[in-house]
Parts: C-alpha cells; structure tokens; sequence
C-alpha cells in the first residue's frame, strides 16, 4: 500500500508549493481561532498574546511572533483576514513567497514591538494581525499608490490618501484614547516598519542603479578611448604605407620601421 501512495507525494509537494503564502497565514489565523474556542478553558490569550510583564518576568519573548495569530472576536478574525486577502496577495505575487513573508514578520515583529515599548500597559494583552496588516497597507500604497480603494467598505479613495487618513486616525487614537482597547500603536509600528523597510529597499534600488550607470559610463569610456587608439594606430600605419608607395622602404626612419614591425606582429 505503501509503495502505491509513493508516486503521489511529489505531486502533493508541487501543489502545496504552489500555495499563495496570504493562504497559509489565512489558514493558521482562522485554525488558531477555532482551536481557541474549541479548547477555551486553556490560557491561550495569555501565553500566546503580547503581555510585556511577562515577556520581562517570564521570558516569553516568542509571543512578538505569536501574538500576530490570536483572535478573540469573530469580526476581529473577519476584517483582518479580509484585509489580508485583499491586500497581501498583490504584493506576494509581485515580491515572491520570501520576501513577502520576511516582510510581514518584519512589520508584525516590529509592531508588537513599538507596542511594548510606548504602551506604557505592562499588563494589556496586545493581540491580532493589525500591525502586519498596516505594514501591508504601507507596502501596497507605494506600490499602488493611485489605485482606489473602499475604505471602511463605503469611501472610495486613491490608496495613497487612504493610507494618510487610517494613519491619522491610528494617531489621534493613540493620544487620546490610549485605554480603548485598539491596539493603535501596534497598527503604527507596522506602518513604521513598514515604512523603514521600503526605504531601505529604495535606497538599494537607488545605490544599485547607480552603480550600474557609473559602470556602463566605464565601459563605454573604456571603449572610446580604445577606439581613439585604434584609429591613431590605423593612421599611422596608412601613413607608413603611403610613403612606402611613393618613396620605397629606404626612405622609412628607424622609428617608423621598429612601428610598422610591430604592428604587423600584432595582426599577424
């Protein structure tokens, strides 16, 4: 029976590599939501969320990567996995699996830990994909800046104003209503990780591209003076020859025989 199955698992890999990596987070949020529910009597919240006393008196330092994939509430777990959807799978298949998943552990990461920095809440729980999401919208409006967008589902908007007013908002919320239980410094530590990591990449580009210019300027400065050269010997040698023609080989000087010589060497 065994032997029968075998020819089956490389077709089982090949699709399974094929899995658009939006899926499989989409698909652990929504497991990790059920499991929740299904088992609620276990502290879930607690060992897996971001709670900065116990990430200093415990150690806990995994729940800045684990946090990302805790809902509690069903439209919570909704609206994150839409904006997933909807953003993320343009920009995975543009970047790659890769990049695109360091991405949304760079911007997750980096919100939790913007969170735990400037809280000032050691014992609320920070939960939720929110801040990876922002560092996806970040991503999505620089690459799709004048793409429209709903936002909140009703507003049509270019996705470069979208983003400055969900920033504005997140802004306001965090000085003026700190304790309404939004997480609105993760959701700007996204944006700002976000932000940190396409500059980065623009500065790259940029540094990359311009060597690429200086090194073709090079090559074509290289190639120039080699054609100067090759023109100045050409001359001399037709010159050489000319004289040759109309006066005999007695008439060259030293020099001119020594040259010709060696230039007949060279192609010779």
């Amino acid at each position: 029976m065994r032997n029968k199955l075998l020819p089956y698992f490389p077709d089982f890999f090949y699709n399974l590599s094929r899995v658009k990596i939006t899926s499989i987070l989409i698909t652990i949020n929504v497991g990790i939501f059920l499991i929740i529910h299904i088992i609620p009597s276990f502290p879930w919240v607690y060992l897996l969320g971001l709670v900065p006393s116990l990430v200093f008196s415990k150690l806990m330092f995994w729940q800045f990567f684990t946090y990302m994939f805790i809902h509690v509430g069903v439209m919570h777990l909704a609206i994150n996995m839409l904006m997933l959807w909807f953003f993320a799978s343009g920009i995975e298949s543009l970047w790659g699996k890769k990049k695109f998943l360091f991405y949304y552990f760079f911007t997750g990461v980096g919100a939790g830990f913007c969170s735990f920095l400037f809280s000032g809440a050691p014992y609320t729980v920070v939960i939720g994909a929110s801040g990876a999401i922002f560092g996806i919208l970040v991503a999505y409006a620089v690459m799709y800046p004048e793409s429209t967008i709903l936002l909140f589902f009703f507003f049509p908007m270019k996705m470069k104003y979208a983003i400055l007013v969900l920033g504005g908002i997140n802004l306001l919320g965090a000085l003026f209503s700190p304790g309404s239980g939004i997480a609105y410094l993760a959701h700007l530590g996204g944006a700002l990780f976000g932000y940190i990591y396409l500059k980065r990449e623009l500065l790259f580009f940029k540094f990359s591209h311009s060597f690429f210019l200086f090194k073709q300027w090079l090559i074509r400065k290289r190639e120039y003076r080699k054609k100067l050269y090759q023109d100045k010997i050409k001359k001399e040698v037709d010159r050489i020859l000319d004289k040759i023609a109309k006066h005999g080989t007695a008439s060259l000087s030293k020099e001119e025989k020594k040259f010709l010589k060696l230039k007949s060497e060279d192609y010779f």
